[in-house]
């Protein structure tokens, strides 16, 4: 058994027995970690808050092949404060569960975990909305897993002006104009300028400035939906933090906004 000493950002807690908890770690170097935190529901104090949900630690764990027990620990950043705020709390816990799936053991995960971090932030500290950061990061996290859309120019024809309006293919995240749409078949989404502008933002744009933009509510509605669905297509995953978050928009969100199908 070895000491292991590695930061990560806390995006699961799990208890069992009388005061045991596991914690699911997404750290740089080590990837996704479960981590056993002993008795520590009977503790109080610093090492107790460093191991919460939304917490980013520096953790001193007890190696034993690829076992992990947590020795100590301290607070590098907290955003518990995110709990408390129903709509927030659903959107990372969402979030948490996306990066679980997008992450393994022994793989690195740092620019995965820079970004989830960079959501708390920006939804703790600079108040942005929820309409904002979840298609980023949805959006930002498929480039991640390399099925990164191509938003520069017709995917059929190669034009890169758009004077009738375009549409995006979910199926392989392609562009089409209005002209090539009429052969394509497919589902796709029409798309605005603004929403256009805000994908390739959220794609091109140096990672601190990710969550920097602005939309208005019915555009921001309408990329939410197009960047759900094009990232769960190519997740293949049914996640259950992403329906009790739909719960929480019953009028606005309407899961087919702007969708259209052509054969």
């Amino acid at each position: 058994m070895q000491h292991v000493t590695v930061k990560g950002l806390v995006i699961r807690e799990t208890d069992f027995g009388e005061a045991d908890r596991f914690i699911t770690v997404l750290t740089a170097e080590l990837g996704k970690i479960e981590v056993l935190c002993r008795g520590i529901r009977r503790k109080r104090g610093s090492l107790a808050n460093a191991v919460r949900l939304f917490c980013y630690s520096e953790l001193t764990l007890y190696a034993s092949g690829k076992r992990y027990t947590l020795n100590d620990a301290s607070v590098e950043m907290s955003f518990w404060s995110i709990t408390s705020d129903i709509e927030q709390y659903a959107l990372c816990c969402y979030l948490a569960e996306l990066a679980a799936i997008a992450s393994d053991e022994d793989t690195e995960s740092g620019e995965l975990m820079t970004m989830f971090l960079r959501a708390l932030y920006a939804l703790d500290q600079q108040k942005r909305p929820v309409q904002i950061v979840k298609p980023a990061f949805e959006l930002r996290l498929a480039s991640i897993l390399g099925f990164a859309p191509d938003l520069l120019q017709c995917g059929v024809c190669g034009a890169t002006e758009f004077p009738d309006g375009v549409s995006f293919l979910i199926e392989d995240g392609r562009l089409v104009c209005a002209s090539c749409r009429r052969r394509i078949g497919g589902t796709y989404f029409s798309v605005t300028e603004g929403m256009l502008a805000a994908m390739r933002h959220i794609l091109f744009c140096d990672g601190k400035k990710l969550y920097a933009f602005q939309l208005n509510a019915s555009t921001a509605e309408a990329l939410g939906t197009l960047c759900e669905r094009y990232l769960l297509y190519h997740l293949d995953e049914r996640l259950t933090t992403l329906e009790f978050y739909h719960t929480l928009f019953p009028e606005t969100d309407k899961r087919t906004t702007g969708e259209n199908e052509h054969e």
